[in-house]
């Protein structure tokens, strides 16, 4: 794969020197496009500040300002997968794509067509729509045909079955990659419009190395603001997910786009096109200060009916200071690379610190298989290797964790989570996914803030929740201040909720109250309180009377100038 390495690290260089030019720090806070739809899928308009709730890093922001989005020259990439799309549907995907361009695409919008092995440095986005329909009517879908068309395809992609294969979907992520800085390095609206059935991206290579992955391209169009928007053009997908629809689902959850399937094609471009156009800005002021980090984002509405949607996390600009330190260390010796956070879809992990002095916190770290991303399986995740590290790199744990038994109470021969003090400051989690021969599926990087005691200040930690399925167990777990904490926050309505909240006032444990909340976040009522746990405050919450739904925990410490409160999402699943 020489020839297509090459070609992508001379694009990615381009694209990185653009970044620093894109990122830098917006002077009144950070911005998020976010798309709004109801149940039907249709655009929901006239929502304002109090409709929305933002967490960065797992924590609720104070919103600055919610703006609808105005309309304006939008800059669109559409990707034609060759090798992932089957030759039957070849003449279909032709006249959707062509009805796209003469229909939807406004006189100001600059677009571009692009297929797998096109030259990645010559990309250019253009207003002639007789290029874009000419490059169109050149596509043909080659999915299952591995004969190569040309000497520079043979030689790029090889001939054996299994390598022509893994080139293949390298090949296509390289060009989301390369598309994704192409756009997002000039102001405008931007997206990428995939049409293709998905992949299983291969195994790498050792001689690889370098070449992306789907976390690589999710960063990209998170790094950049460009939402992925996925077509699956076969008439039926069938009923169970594989691991191309699953790809396919992931990369568009995590850039703020859709996944489209089924023959009516035209219809699904033509609505991602309305869509592009439409949604709100979120404009928030972080805490931190600008790291230069990625900072994992949500958005959901609180008072309505609707689903939000938007990218999952920015990275954020590197401070002046910053930047000036590394040019010096540059001078001195080799600068390390900045540390990508990664938050894996086939686990589910709580972490947290549930006890705390002046110095140091009690980290506890738990975890079980993720749902996937189309339907209600668990992942095949069988265990994760846990290495947790100060940022100096002292070695905190490091050990295999099997799954955690959900509503269990500690065992001492259990490995189904982490327990370790840490001094204050920030705690660098580093998970390895294992399947169940062993085999390595996915790694997930995470920070922990462990939080350093000020003054009289009230200090509220995570709250944990355990979900216990009898009367037996609820009696066990109340009484035991170590049960592990549930790493979901999806519970059925034949449990009942043990909720632990640990607060300090003055390096002393603190009292809490704690209330529950419907999906508008109204107040339905105050929270039962049991015995302390070692001196935390504990709660129970029979979830039989609930509906299933959305619903929010309130718990609030009582301060000299104004209470401390926290809110927890969470979910009864029928």
């Amino acid at each position: 794969m020489q020839p297509v390495t090459k070609a992508c690290a001379q694009t990615v260089v381009l694209l990185v020197l653009a970044a620093a030019v894109s990122l830098r720090a917006i002077p009144d806070g950070v911005r998020i496009a976010t798309m709004v739809t109801d149940r039907a899928g249709k655009p929901v308009t006239g929502l304002t500040l109090k409709d929305f709730e933002l967490r960065e890093d797992g924590v609720v922001q104070k919103l600055v300002a919610v703006e609808p989005r105005r309309a304006e020259p939008r800059r669109i990439a559409i990707l034609l997968d060759e090798f992932h799309v089957d030759s039957a549907d070849s003449a279909r995907v032709r006249d959707a794509m062509t009805r796209f361009v003469d229909e939807s695409l406004r006189p100001d919008d600059t677009a571009l067509v692009l297929k797998p092995l096109d030259s990645l440095p010559a990309i250019r986005l253009t207003t002639d729509r007789t290029g874009l329909r000419a490059a169109i009517a050149a596509f043909e879908g080659r999915k299952g045909n591995l004969e190569p068309r040309t000497k520079l395809e043979e030689e790029t992609l090889g001939r054996a079955p299994a390598l022509v294969e893994a080139s293949r979907a390298q090949v296509v992520l390289s060009a989301l990659r390369a598309l994704a800085g192409q756009l997002g390095s000039a102001p405008g609206r931007s997206a990428i419009l995939l049409v293709s059935e998905g992949f299983a991206q291969q195994p790498r290579r050792l001689n690889a190395r370098g070449l992306p992955d789907i976390g690589i391209v999710e960063r990209f169009a998170n790094r950049y603001d460009v939402p992925v928007y996925a077509f699956d053009p076969r008439a039926s997908t069938g009923t169970e997910p594989d691991a191309a629809a699953v790809m396919l689902g992931k990369l568009v959850s995590e850039t703020g786009g859709t996944l489209s399937r089924g023959e009516d094609l035209a219809g699904n471009l033509a609505r991602a096109g309305m869509e592009i156009d439409g949604g709100y800005t979120l404009t928030y002021v972080p805490a931190h200060d600008d790291d230069g980090r990625y900072h994992p984002v949500q958005v959901s509405i609180v008072r309505r009916e609707a689903d939000a949607r938007s990218r999952a996390g920015y990275v954020s600009p590197l401070s002046a200071e910053a930047r000036r330190a590394m040019r010096d260390a540059a001078g001195s010796g080799p600068v390390l690379p900045t540390r990508l956070l990664r938050h894996s879809p086939l686990v589910d992990v709580w972490f947290g610190v549930t006890r705390a002095t002046e110095t140091q916190g009690r980290v506890v770290v738990t975890w079980e298989p993720g749902r996937s991303f189309v339907g209600t399986t668990r992942s095949n995740a069988a265990r994760v290797t846990l290495k947790a590290t100060t940022r100096d790199g002292k070695v905190l744990f490091e050990g295999i964790l099997a799954p955690m038994r959900v509503g269990g109470v500690a065992d001492a021969t259990a490995t189904d989570r982490a327990e370790f003090d840490a001094p204050a400051g920030r705690v660098q989690l580093d998970m390895t996914i294992l399947g169940i021969a062993g085999e390595k599926l996915d790694v997930d990087a995470r920070d922990l803030e462990v939080p350093a005691m000020k003054g009289t200040s009230p200090l509220l930690l995570p709250a944990i929740l355990i979900a216990t399925q009898s009367e037996r167990g609820f009696r066990e777990v109340t009484a035991d201040a170590d049960a592990a904490p549930d790493p979901s926050r999806e519970f059925r309505r034949t449990e009942r909720l043990v909720i632990r909240v640990p607060a300090y006032v003055s390096g002393m444990p603190a009292h809490v109250t704690g209330r529950l909340l419907n999906r508008l976040a109204q107040p339905m009522r105050d929270l039962v309180a049991l015995p302390d746990a070692d001196g935390i405050s504990q709660f129970d919450l029979p979830l039989a009377t609930l509906a299933p739904g959305d619903y929010y925990l309130q718990f609030s410490v009582p301060s000299a100038s104004a209470p401390v409160d926290q809110r927890v999402a969470f979910r009864i699943t029928g």
